[in-house]
């Protein structure tokens, strides 16, 4: 996402197509609320959606805006306003003259209500990541202040989600082009979410580390990392999600409990850092990986069982363990792994992955299959064959 190229085109009256890619493809148009024109506003209503525009909840309650019922989770919407000196608030020029004057910071007084201009809260990017609050993060990224006109994109039939029709009226228009995770990683970048909290001494039968946990705003889990002093300026490091079944409770299903073993071994020896991810089942939870498991006594595989349940085969992310790395003063790590999407997370985050370190699994009757499924079908690369 180069942000001086998005900013340059926004100067020169060109909305942003922002797309979500992860769940549904809804594409919006969005321009920031604080140089909204006539011939801003004009254009985009011509992408048909309803047009709003976006602020963050809290200010908006501060400033007596109110909101209308929604369900939980839903896009919050506030109650739709004209700006006071507007005639009727329809026209593109009066909504742009609205949209000027709610980024002003204006309060509820200055404008009449229900009016033309719909108003959506934010909640913060950390807790919903919608348009909505995608939209504040891009303005605050370009410079702007955190109050967004957005629209989406509906085709000639009427019907939003056409991929195809969005990226040919981006095309067309000569309109750049970005996802909410393009914003999303850049936020997390940003804005550090995620702060040491306490840090113990923890003497275990591999050694004495210390363990630390977290104040955590990015994703509100319980990681804690088990650290090994002195670890130097490119430390060891694993990231290691919870398994209950085959950290704590020694299945042979999994080789989960011998690495975690092997790598608190390997830090021990060497200094280190050990992320403890509460990412259970491959970021499914510990409820859906026992159906999981249900499903491989019926035959299927690891990948299969996770996608008839209706998961991807691996749904963890990497970004809260780039944040605990930064909040622990890393920007550089041996990464003990011998699955390269973990190196690759990291890497696009920002942290240097200066050595990629392998961590041989515990082979089993039981576990044989489940490794060959990693290799075969998650690209993993043990250090020897199965």
């Amino acid at each position: 996402m180069n942000l001086e190229e998005l900013r340059r085109a926004i100067l020169e009256g060109k909305p942003v197509v922002l797309i979500d890619d992860r769940r549904e493809f809804e594409a919006d148009l969005i321009y920031p609320a604080e140089i909204a024109s006539a011939e801003v506003v004009n254009f985009m209503l011509s992408a048909k959606g309803l047009l709003c525009l976006t602020m963050d909840m809290d200010e908006a309650l501060k400033k007596g805006f109110f909101r209308l019922p929604s369900k939980e989770g839903e896009t919050n919407f506030l109650i739709p306003v004209d700006y006071k000196e507007t005639f009727t608030g329809i026209t593109a020029k009066e909504r742009a003259l609205t949209a000027r004057k709610l980024a002003e910071g204006l309060s509820v007084e200055a404008f009449r209500y229900p009016g033309h201009l719909h108003l959506l809260g934010g909640i913060g990017l950390n807790r919903r990541r919608g348009h909505t609050e995608s939209s504040l993060e891009l303005m605050e990224f370009l410079g702007f202040k955190r109050y967004a006109l957005i629209i989406e994109i509906l085709d000639e039939k009427g019907d939003s989600h056409n991929r195809e029709y969005a990226l040919a009226f981006a095309e067309k228009h000569g309109l750049p082009v970005i996802t909410t995770d393009d914003v999303w990683k850049e936020f997390v970048r940003r804005k550090q979410l995620i702060r040491v909290y306490a840090n113990a001494r923890l003497p275990t039968k591999y050694g004495e580390f210390r363990i630390i946990a977290f104040e955590n705003e990015l994703d509100f889990k319980e990681h804690v990392a088990i650290v090994k002093e002195p670890y130097g300026d490119v430390p060891l490091v694993r990231i290691h999600s919870k398994c209950l079944t085959g950290d704590t409770l020694a299945s042979l299903k999994c080789d989960c409990g011998s690495q975690l073993a092997n790598s608190l071994r390997m830090i021990a020896q060497e200094g280190g850092i050990l992320l403890y991810m509460d990412q259970e089942g491959r970021g499914i939870g510990l409820k859906e990986k026992i159906k999981a498991y249900e499903l491989q006594d019926k035959g299927l595989d690891t990948v299969e069982a996770n996608k008839a349940l209706g998961f991807k085969a691996d749904e963890r992310t990497y970004e809260a363990a780039f944040q605990m790395l930064r909040a622990l003063g890393v920007s550089k790590v041996r990464l003990i792994t011998n699955n390269p999407a973990k190196a690759k997370a990291l890497e696009e985050l920002g942290i240097e992955v200066v050595e990629v370190v392998p961590a041989p699994p515990e082979v089993t009757e039981y576990n044989r299959n489940y490794l060959k499924v990693k290799v075969e079908k998650l690209g993993h690369k043990l250090p020897f064959e199965v």
